[in-house]
């Protein structure tokens, strides 16, 4: 109930995915067990690939649970018929049948029959959920519940129906079925969808894409030739059947290109010297059929260590998996939006008294663009309580509609991207780290993919991540209502007439409402959660804003919705809500509708019947509004409020009982709309309502929205039905929700927000900016409990303070010291104190440390937890698996520049040359930028032997490494330099072996890579990290980083960083590769090195055709500023515009003369005037 109900006008089945495949255990440690849930799966192909990139490596004994959920049942029905026919015996062998019943809109005889074989045996297997268990495939593919078992059984019998009826239907069945293929084709000349699966070559597989478009389209099947062969006849019924109807209805933009690897067809080969041009649609097609066949043949060769979970996502993605995990009744759970069956686990998996029992809380929870579908905020709320609490841990979303240029992430959590994390606590590690290992700016479209973490995870010292955080109350009943106020900006007038203005795709999009008062307040909950501090206080305040509001014009409408959703979901309850006022009012009011009622609940259920003869009508107009959202009013004489908190089906009610005993069972209609059942509609109303009005009438309404302009004016009014509150066969008032018994009310079920998490710990007090939108400062105060530090502490002994990491600090005292961690990067160069000498404790204040480019120099945290390493930042790749590209041809490598450029924000790209840059982070980019121009070959003629880092004020080289080859890295859209580090550290053998290649390495073939002390440090831990992501050895029980219980182990130029548990693993390819240098093979590293790419959604990046164009390379530039705000003292620019701007750069901007002044030494470095 997190999402608004939508009325289901045009909508489209999605059986096939529509971006290429990632490995979904990239951010776990490699022996770490992955519990993964994918909400919204959609097709297998995340698991496929996952499963895939884990056949290899140290990361092969790795156990993989899957849970799957979709709220589309066909589109589970499919995927367990491609799981069991890859799990079936003879598999190889029938892959390309496997592979056209799956992607093909029309299969060849053997393919069909193939098909229809399956189902009858998997309708066979599914009469209830022990003959499935204890079927040949109920060891590793478990349904979740029987009402799933009974959909997808369902839907396999009518897969089988279509080859047993009569000649004259299946002639029916074929003719509709192609001319919906026909009509549901776009008209476009040509549609791009899969140049994207092409990752940093898609500017290669723009026509090609758009040609297989027009094929697949045309002929139903992947092919490079636009002709269907005769024997591909049979109608592909797993594409016939879904929630739109019995139908082929899936989605225009469907490519099956989409779901794969293409740039490993177009990159040429090592040994080839093709230029991706020269690659023709064919060419591609093969290619897609090997990654099928590739990697799919073992699949489940080992099946003990894969187990996959299937069932339907209620809602907006199962709130179900929360309930399990805190003690919350299922039974009020719906299975599906529009459904009424709730949802009953399949004890076999999730009982008490299961062996091995199913995960509820998972270390990966894969959202697909379900954003795009159900906002992020109503993810996080849902998904947040069920991720495990690891540094490992990952909620990754995505986003693939288009939108304008304001539509950040910023606007899309509805508030300040650093002040959400620290309420809700998750927050992008690309936005802490600020950069991305992953390239997405190949994309047509706004497609993001981002890995949200538990906040506070890189840091190595906070060892509760449920660590609590306290701020005012005065302060966070200000950003609640600006949240409150942005999740509904579309009930701001002013802010529509501003969009009519703007371009239609503005007011279509404008018309896309995620959110009613029950999320806010699912927000409210998690918040209340995690933070310390008055919560009556805080809610009282932020009460008494909403109520003063007169910026939401109809947002006084929705105040006794939101009133009843605090008070369902136990996060406050208003004075006028309590049970004994609703006692008194019940004692001197008695309307006639609560004539047999003995008391009066707080709350009550409000049952709709909308006969269908009123409805019918008005259905055409309905779908032709696409997904209006849908609402209940209760409108009086001169009142109205409005309930968005709804739910609906189609089907007939019987009542029972009468007064407060009354209940109401619905019999839902299975065929839905497309029925003659009437539409039932219930929501909850506090009860006050319903006495305190004498005359009212409930309604079905359409929301307003821009979308619903041509509705309003077609209709006059944006009522759907309406019905007297005292009208007994159609209003019914219950104690509880329809289908519960008398003893099940919801609100004793219903206490999400009252469920208190565990908090240990030291805790962090926020302060935020005035406007109460971001954070400025924390405060932490510290008790002085060792008596050394006490008497240091009372004899007048000044501390100090330290900055250990990004987010740490030592407070030191005499000979003594503190640590501290905190959930954000913080300044400790800027740390204020207030120091209590009798009461023995110490208050520190850090301001944050959020301002672009000023990131330290541990930005890449290798995290020890659970006996293994765990990288926060920088996902894990499979060399192995990673497709080697040739640099023979350097007009086939035009490509490499312009994405290596995307490194760059548009801003630090016209910078110019030679300056320092102020920016550690820039400074590490800027030498990637020039160790792959020169490892490509692309800025000389020959790539070099090796690279050496030093420190331009030292003597001595730090580290050396050699490039054996440029990879693939497919699964994130990139490339990966596969390198062998050797750091200098003094032993002796080392010295014995360089002795021996020495004469090899000569200034013609060994680039310097000079940089300053701070960008060293950076590259000191960067090693450490790409070492420990390619791994596929174990670390010994006497590595260094145990032992000295330091990583990286030193920061020392003559000494190593990392470990020696890798040094001489692997290096056949080294050898192979550089046979001079084989000495050096015992003492060298395997590493992945990535760019490091700049994130759009924070700071204009541009796109790959922009890259294209200006065909130059990334500059350094100065420490990234963020215009609004004062590069000083992080002072945000009022409305007013206060802000002084820098005279000669014209970018850096002050809150004062004295800012200006403290930071100019800094500043100067980079102060450049801009060109004209």
């Amino acid at each position: 109930m997190t999402h608004p109900v939508l009325w289901r006008g045009k909508t489209f089945f999605y059986p096939i995915g529509n971006t290429s495949a990632v490995c979904l255990t990239q951010d776990l440690s490699p022996s770490e067990k992955a519990d993964v849930l994918l909400l919204g799966c959609g097709d297998p192909r995340h698991i496929l690939y996952t499963v895939y990139a884990n056949s290899t490596g140290s990361q092969a004994s790795r156990k993989l649970d899957f849970t799957c959920c979709d709220i589309e049942s066909a589109v589970i029905a499919r995927n367990v018929i491609l799981f069991t026919l890859l799990a079936d015996e003879g598999a190889v062998q029938k892959v390309s049948q496997i592979r056209n019943i799956f992607f093909h809109f029309f299969l060849d005889k053997a393919s069909h029959d193939l098909l229809i074989s399956q189902c009858g045996k998997l309708v066979e297997l599914s009469s209830d959920l022990d003959s499935w268990n204890n079927g040949p495939y109920g060891h590793f593919l478990r349904i979740c519940t029987g009402d799933t078992l009974a959909e997808l059984r369902r839907l396999w019998q009518l897969y089988i129906k279509t080859t047993t009826c009569s000649p004259s239907e299946a002639k029916a069945f074929e003719s509709a079925y192609a001319a919906d293929v026909k009509a549901s084709k776009v008209k476009f000349e040509f549609v791009f969808t899969a140049s994207r699966a092409a990752g940093p070559l898609s500017m290669y597989a723009l026509k090609m894409a758009g040609d297989h478009y027009n094929i697949y389209w045309e002929t139903g099947i992947c092919s490079a030739v636009l002709k269907r062969p005769s024997e591909v006849s049979h109608p592909n019924p797993t594409l016939a059947y879904s929630m739109v109807g019995d139908k082929f209805a899936v989605h225009y933009g469907t490519d099956a290109l989409s779901c794969f690897h293409l740039a490993e067809a177009l990159a040429p080969a090592v040994g080839s010297s093709c230029h991706p041009e020269q690659f023709t649609l064919k060419d591609v097609v093969v290619q897609f059929g090997f990654q099928g066949l590739g990697r799919s043949k073992s699949i489940f060769s080992e099946p003990a260590h894969h187990t996959l979970l299937c069932g339907r996502r209620s809602e907006l993605m199962s709130s179900s998996w929360l309930l399990p995990h805190h003690e919350i009744d299922i039974d009020t759970i719906p299975v599906a939006p529009w459904k009424i069956p709730c949802i009953t686990f399949d004890p076999s998996a999730y009982g008490a008294s299961t062996q091995s029992p199913a995960p509820t809380t998972f270390n990966v929870v894969d959202t697909s663009n379900l954003l795009d579908y159900v906002g992020v905020l109503n993810i996080i709320a849902v998904t947040s309580p069920i991720l495990q609490r690891t540094p490992s841990a990952t909620l990754f979303t995505e986003g693939l509609v288009s939108g304008s240029s304001e539509d950040t992430l910023a606007e899309q959590l509805c508030g300040d991207i650093a002040t959400m994390g620290l309420l809700l606590g998750l927050i992008p590690a690309c936005f802490v780290s600020q950069f991305t290992n992953r390239s997405n700016m190949h994309e047509h479209i706004n497609h993001e993919r981002l890995a949200w973490k538990l906040i506070g995870g890189a840091e190595k010292l906070l060892t509760d991540l449920d660590c609590p955080i306290d701020i005012a109350p005065e302060q966070l009943a200000g950003v609640f209502f600006n949240t409150y106020l942005n999740m509904f900006s579309h009930e701001n007038v002013v802010r529509k007439l501003a969009m009519v203005k703007q371009s239609l795709e503005s007011i279509k999009l404008s018309g896309i409402i995620h959110y009613h008062r029950r999320s806010f307040v699912e927000i409210l909950g998690v918040v209340k959660r995690r933070v310390i501090t008055d919560w009556d206080s805080t809610m009282n305040m932020l009460h008494r804003k909403i109520q003063n509001d007169r910026t939401l014009m109809t947002g006084k409408n929705f105040y006794q919705d939101f009133c009843c959703q605090l008070h369902l979901l136990g996060v406050f309850d208003v004075d006028w809500l309590s049970l004994q006022k609703v006692q008194e009012v019940h004692r001197v009011e008695r309307p006639f509708v609560f004539r047999d009622w003995k008391t009066l609940p707080q709350t009550l259920c409000v049952v709709l019947v909308v006969p269908r003869d009123c409805l019918q009508p008005l259905l055409p107009d309905l779908d032709e509004t696409g997904t209006p959202v849908l609402q209940c009013d209760l409108r009086g004489v001169a009142t109205q409020n409005a309930f968005s908190a709804i739910n609906t089906v189609f089907g007939t009610i019987t009542t029972s009982g009468q007064g407060d005993s009354k209940t109401v069972a619905i019999k839902e209609d299975a065929t839905g709309r497309r029925g003659t059942s009437p539409l039932v509609v219930w929501f909850w109303v506090p009860s006050i309502v319903l006495v305190n009005e004498r005359r009212l009438s409930v309604v079905l309404s359409v929301l307003s929205t821009p979308a619903t302009c041509t509705l309003a004016r077609k209709r006059h009014d944006l009522s759907i039905f309406r019905a007297d509150l005292g009208d007994e066969q159609l209003v019914h008032i219950l104690r509880q929700r329809p289908n519960a018994g008398p003893e099940s009310p919801d609100e004793k079920n219903l206490q999400i927000g009252s469920c208190p998490m565990k908090m240990s710990g030291a805790c962090t007090f926020v302060t935020l900016d005035k406007e109460c939108k971001k954070p400025i400062s924390f405060t932490t105060r510290v008790d002085i409990v060792e008596p050394k530090m006490k008497a240091s502490l009372t004899s007048g002994a000044i501390p100090t303070v330290n900055q250990i990491s990004m987010h740490s600090i030592a407070i030191v005292l005499g000979d003594m010291s503190l640590q501290f961690p905190f959930p954000l990067p913080i300044d400790a160069k800027k740390a204020k104190f207030r120091i209590a000498r009798k009461s023995l404790y110490i208050e520190i204040i850090l301001p944050l440390k959020l301002v672009l480019g000023e990131t330290d120099s541990d930005m890449f945290p290798v995290i020890p937890y659970g006996g293994d390493l765990v990288l926060w930042n920088m996902h894990r790749v499979n060399l192995d698996q990673c497709i080697p590209f040739s640099i023979a041809n350097k007009k086939a490598l035009g490509w490499i520049n312009p994405h290596v450029s995307l490194m760059m924000f548009d801003r630090e790209r016209r910078i110019p040359h030679g300056l320092t840059t102020g920016s550690t982070l820039l400074d590490v980019k800027r030498s990637l930028h020039f160790i792959f121009g020169q490892a490509s070959g692309l800025a000389e003629d020959k790539p070099p032997l090796g690279f050496a880092l030093q420190a331009n004020d030292e003597s001595e080289i730090f580290v050396m490494f050699y490039i054996t080859d440029l990879r693939l890295d497919v699964g994130s859209h990139t490339m990966v330099a596969d390198a062998w580090v050797m750091p200098s550290s003094p032993t002796f053998e080392k010295a014995e072996a360089f002795s021996k290649v020495f004469t090899h390495l000569r200034p013609n073939n060994m680039k310097m890579v000079g940089m300053g002390v701070e960008e060293k440090k950076a590259w000191m831990h960067l090693l450490v990290a790409a070492t420990e992501r390619c791994r596929t050895w174990e670390h010994k029980i006497n590595c260094e980083y145990r032992v000295e219980g330091a990583i990286p182990l030193t920061l020392e130029p003559d000494e190593s960083p990392i470990c020696l548990c890798g040094a001489g693993v692997g290096t056949e390819t080294f050898v192979k590769k550089y046979p001079i240098l084989q000495p050096l093979a015992p003492c060298v590293t395997r590493a992945a090195i990535s760019p490091l790419f700049a994130l759009s959604y924070i700071e204009k990046v541009g796109n790959l055709e922009d890259a294209i164009a200006s065909n130059t390379p990334p500059m350094p530039a100065p420490a990234a500023v963020v215009h609004n705000m004062c590069a000083a003292c992080g002072k945000e620019e009022g409305a007013s515009g206060s802000l002084l701007i820098c005279s000669r750069c014209k970018v850096v901007r002050y809150c004062s003369q004295g800012c200006q002044r403290e930071d100019w030494k800094g500043h100067k470095k980079s102060c450049v005037a801009p060109s004209s």
